[in-house]
């Protein structure tokens, strides 16, 4: 396993990559931690001397922090790039073929400008691999289980095999959660269905599932997590519209980053 880790040397990505290095123990993985930064040239004699003093001095912080990690015992190596930085971190995870990003990202201002306005948010839309945001303050040692929501429209079974393959060594477990707005016996059906296609399958795995009533989907997320504090919640992304639906529809993400959950998005 291969986890790329973005970091900017703030006490946020700091975080982030404290998750990873107890991901990474867990999963035998390798950590790759990753420093771009966009250079605006311009025609001063100082441009060349300036950039050539960000890698330096990126160079020296990122060795350091990568002689942390491997005295843990994990392989470790860091990268320089240039460019923007949603576009130079989802493409080197493309094209290296890593299996998980993961990056801080802050929540005292709301979801939409924590997330959706940042480059977490941007490499979350643009990446074509599974990525964890780790929220400021968040801390490994706080989180019991995996927290996973179902729309129960279309379920497809390389989410639920991704799930298993990126955490399936973390010890923690699993609950799959339907928030349930309206009766209906066609998801009622699929949620018994799909509860015992994957204890069959992942028979090693704690999992369980759980249906939270509400008049709306925004309500029902936000009453799971409030009674389930220990939760990285984690959702699949099905389609384009993925967060179009949850920053328009759903204001649970905006609950969940004032209250630190991390979110794993799988996709």
């Amino acid at each position: 396993m291969k986890i790329l880790v973005p970091t900017d040397f703030s006490d946020n990505a700091n975080n982030a990559l404290d998750f990873a290095t107890k991901i990474a123990l867990k999963e035998k993985a390798s950590i790759t931690l990753m420093f771009a930064f966009y250079a605006v040239y311009d025609f001063a004699a100082q441009a060349t001397e300036i950039v050539n003093q960000i890698e330096s001095d990126a160079r020296k912080a990122l060795k350091k922090s990568a002689k942390e990690v491997t005295a843990l015992g994990i392989e470790t190596e860091f990268r320089i790039v240039q460019g923007a930085i949603a576009s130079a971190v989802t493409a080197l995870a493309y094209r290296e073929e890593f299996d998980l990003i993961i990056m801080g990202t802050q929540g005292a201002g709301g979801i939409k400008k924590a997330l959706m306005g940042s480059n977490t948010g941007h490499v979350i839309k643009e990446s074509k691999v599974p990525v964890l945001a780790v929220p400021q303050n968040s801390k490994w040692e706080n989180w019991t289980k995996f927290s996973i929501g179902l729309e129960l429209d279309k379920e497809e079974e390389k989410f639920f095999n991704l799930l298993f393959k990126l955490t399936g060594h973390m010890s923690l477990p699993y609950e799959f959660f339907h928030v349930k707005t309206e009766d209906s016996f066609e998801k009622e059906i699929g949620l018994i269905g799909l509860e015992d296609v994957l204890k069959e399958k992942y028979k090693n795995e704690k999992i369980s599932f759980v249906v939270e009533e509400s008049s709306d989907v925004n309500s029902g997320i936000e009453s799971y997590l409030k009674k389930n504090p220990g939760s990285i919640l984690v959702m699949f992304y099905k389609n384009k519209s993925f967060f179009e639906y949850l920053f328009n529809r759903s204001t649970s993400l905006e609950m969940a980053y004032h209250t630190h959950v991390p979110l794993l998005v799988i996709k």
